[in-house]
């Protein structure tokens, strides 16, 4: 909205208009209340608005150009109005006219050629249903060609190269993604999305957390009116499959819609080994393994929308999810001396069971005023609960001088979030201030107890220094205030935010606790200055913070592989970084393109690191020990040549420096990585489309060492058929030219060296059905 706007402030005079009028049926001459009223300039929606209860509209503070006013309501015929230039501040078009009509259009799809990716102020957005192999790929299978995204080989998501940031549901926090993201979006079918947004550089409204910033996950909502919907089936080899459906309303007052998805898979044996050279110790280790797993997975959503008045609406959200994990391990052990002889041996089986549950409830009320459409008031509530349990049973049985066990460990967290929000939006001209207030609870809590069996009485005994209570509560504050300014071709949105955050840890088992409360703030600016050519150039700076989650704090000890265990950091610091930002985008019909490139830095940011001990077990743990650096380069560009191929390509290149202090030790890491993704779709005659897409990521660069890089491709028919193309089939090929992707994770230290090779099977083949349905007045 803000581009828009911007655009035509730049081309015409300081001069304003308000258009206003009033609807009435033509055969009972009673006002219209709700009727939608659009304005058109130049093919493009430049503002829209409800009439009121007497029937009256206003559309108020439009630059003094020439329009076209679209007047729509359900049952009657739609009326378009041409206006003229005017010289007088108010244009009265007095009484308008409706005709009702009862002809109902039987199952009507709307379609357009929307581009994949757009541009707007401050995000970069992807049109996922736009997107020809939504209905054959996974969530997390479209996010790898999202600009900015990138995956990699364990199908890990980072943005912008950070593992820190964001992911929102329409706008707001979701239990969704209370654990591991990405295994929430294989899940995911990527149909039940409409769109991504990217956000690099938020703005003072967005809470400060997230270094490298906010994904917004949009999902399908309410129809035009009437009613739509779909039903979507993929069957996948390996084994796997998934069911799910859509549906939306809208009559009257009231919208509702709704979203159920399904998924089951089961994963072939995937291999792994493991090396590692010990120079303490003088001793090597060498372990291989195998692991298969198995999941279900199943989450529903809702939203009612009821329109109280045209300037109140009120919003409730609903949903929730439910997973269950089972996975086998086996592994063998084998750790030799410096001669090579055989010292320890033993072979680790490992049977793992995890549920897990969340929902989310959320409630908003919006009110516009009467004196300017861009005047809006807000309230919301939300609140999260996730639940996880895992179950493990350990055996270790020994070969060669190590002792043998049998254990049962379990871990069971727990966390609430509630949310309270309040947001005023008012304009000032053609400037705007934003301010607001939020108030977020967060508790959680982590119960894990460790038994091993007594050779003697065949009793499961409790372990109390592996076994521990933990509870965190962390409550943060927030208040801020937003400028939206604009003269001629320029552009300026600056603001701050203040977050008074506070934290408290305690662990029940052993009588301590843990209490920090601090005071931040979070400054933000973006200039912009519109080009020729519908060209424009952002530059921005911003401070955000890593706020450590359950998982980094949570002291649980992962004892999976009894030679590399993990755990959390409880008295991990917040991690504040600066980022700047300096972006030109350019359109020109069918092509679009974007380059950005930015510098982040970062002073005592979380790293996930490893040491040694002299016990020869390796603890990865978390630890504020680093400071990080990053100067990236990125550009992406989309065309459609002959309104039949569409090419879409994604690059970017970063140089990343580390900086730390290990075990007493300064420690430096540093190099380029890059990654090159591309994208074609063909579109056939008779309703046919093949597309194919083709990536390659570098290898990464870590603290401690570094991981191999990887490549990924896919290849889809998809063929639409039935009246209107209402229905579509489509055969899909996950990495067609590779069977198993190998992955290498080197860690290097001066007191060890290991490095982790697995082979994971990634090629699939997927057959999806798709079935849309409605009916629109």
């Amino acid at each position: 909205m803000y581009l828009s706007f911007h655009t035509a402030y730049a081309q015409t005079s300081k001069a304003f208009l308000s258009i206003k009028g009033t609807i009435v049926d033509s055969v009972s001459q009673k006002t219209l209340s709700y009727v939608t009223v659009i304005i058109v300039e130049r093919s493009q929606v430049v503002r829209t608005t409800l009439s009121y209860d007497d029937g009256t509209f206003t559309l108020s503070e439009l630059p003094n150009l020439q329009y076209q006013l679209t007047i729509s309501y359900l049952g009657y015929k739609t009326k378009t109005l041409t206006l003229p230039s005017s010289t007088s501040p108010t244009v009265d078009l007095g009484t308008i006219i409706l005709t009702p009509t009862a002809t109902e259009l039987d199952e009507v799809q709307i379609t357009t050629l929307r581009p994949l990716i757009e541009q707007s102020f401050d995000r970069t957005i992807y049109n996922v249903d736009a997107d020809p192999e939504a209905n054959s790929l996974s969530t997390l299978d479209m996010l790898r060609k999202v600009p900015y995204l990138t995956i990699d080989a364990e199908d890990n998501l980072q943005l912008k190269g950070s593992n820190s940031y964001q992911i929102l549901v329409n706008g707001k926090r979701s239990a969704l993604f209370a654990g591991n993201p990405s295994e929430i979006f294989k899940t995911l079918p990527a149909n039940s999305i409409k769109k991504v947004e990217v956000i690099t550089n938020p703005s003072a409204r967005y809470e400060a957390s997230g270094i490298g910033g906010i994904i917004n996950i949009v999902t399908h909502k309410k129809s035009i009116s009437g009613y739509n919907g779909s039903i979507n089936l993929t069957g996948d080899s390996p084994e796997g499959y998934t069911a799910g459906s859509f549906l939306s309303a809208t009559a009257g007052k009231f919208s509702f819609s709704g979203r159920y998805n399904y998924r089951h898979s089961e994963s072939p044996p995937n291999s792994s080994s493991f090396y590692r050279n010990d120079f303490i110790n003088n001793s090597k280790l060498k372990q291989t393994s195998i692991r298969t797993s198995k999941s279900s997975s199943q989450n529903l959503g809702s939203e009612i929308s009821y329109q109280l008045s045209p300037q109140d609406i009120i919003t409730a959200n609903y949903s929730q999810y439910s997973s269950n994990n089972t996975s086998n391990f086996t592994q063998l052990a084998k750790q030799t001396n410096a001669i090579g002889a055989l010292t320890q041996s033993f072979q680790n089986l490992n049977y793992g069971k995890s549920e897990s549950t969340g929902q989310d409830v959320s409630l908003d009320y919006e009110h516009s005023f009467k004196k300017s459409d861009q005047q809006l008031l807000s309230f919301s509530f939300n609140s999260t609960t996730s639940n996880s349990s895992n179950n493990s049973d350990l055996t270790i049985k020994p070969i060669v001088n190590y002792t043998g066990r049998v254990s049962v460990a379990t871990n069971e967290n727990n966390t609430k979030e509630r949310i309270i929000q309040v947001d005023y939006v008012h304009p000032i001209g053609k400037q705007s201030l934003e301010v607001g207030a939020r108030s977020m609870f967060e508790k959680s809590t982590s119960n894990y107890f460790f038994k091993t069996r007594d050779e003697e009485t065949g009793y499961f005994l409790p372990d109390p220094s592996m076994s521990n209570s933990f509870s965190y509560n962390q409550d943060v504050h927030a208040a801020y205030i937003s400028f939206n300014l604009t003269t001629g071709k320029w552009g300026l949105i600056t603001g701050g935010r203040i977050e008074r955050t506070k934290l408290d840890a305690n662990f029940r088992s052993s009588g301590t606790s843990v209490s920090k409360s601090y005071l931040s703030l979070f400054p933000n600016v973006t200039l912009s200055r519109a080009l020729k050519e519908n060209s424009r150039i952002n530059l921005s700076y911003s401070q955000r913070i890593d706020r450590p989650g359950l998982y980094s704090l949570d002291p649980y000890v992962d004892q999976t592989d009894p030679l590399n265990i993990s755990f959390g950091n409880p008295d991990l610091d917040p991690a504040t970084s600066h980022a700047f930002q300096a972006e030109y985008s350019t359109y020109y019909k069918a092509t679009s393109f974007n380059l950005n490139a930015t510098h982040t830095f970062t002073n005592n940011s979380i790293e996930q690191l490893t040491i040694l001990g002299k016990d020869s077990v390796a603890r990865n743990t978390f630890g504020n020990i680093g400071q990080n650096r990053n100067y990236g380069l990125t550009l992406n560009g989309n065309t459609t040549l002959f309104k039949r191929l569409s090419l879409n390509l994604n690059a970017g290149a970063n140089y990343v420096s580390y900086t730390s202090t290990l075990e007493g030790e300064p420690q430096t890491n540093e190099g380029f990585t890059y990654n090159l993704r591309g994208a074609a779709n063909v579109r056939f005659g008779k309703g046919w489309r093949i597309s194919g897409n083709l990536s390659y990521n570098s290898p990464n660069i870590i603290l401690q060492g570094s991981s191999s890089g990887y490549s990924w491709s896919s290849l889809s028919i998809n063929k639409q058929f039935l009246k209107n193309e209402k229905a579509s089939i489509a055969f899909n090929v996950r990495s067609p030219f590779i069977k198993e992707r190998r992955n290498l994770h080197e860690t290097i230290n001066p007191s060890f060296y290991q490095l982790r090779e697995s082979f994971t099977v990634i090629r699939q083949f997927s057959l999806a059905f798709s079935y849309r349905f409605g009916k629109l007045r």
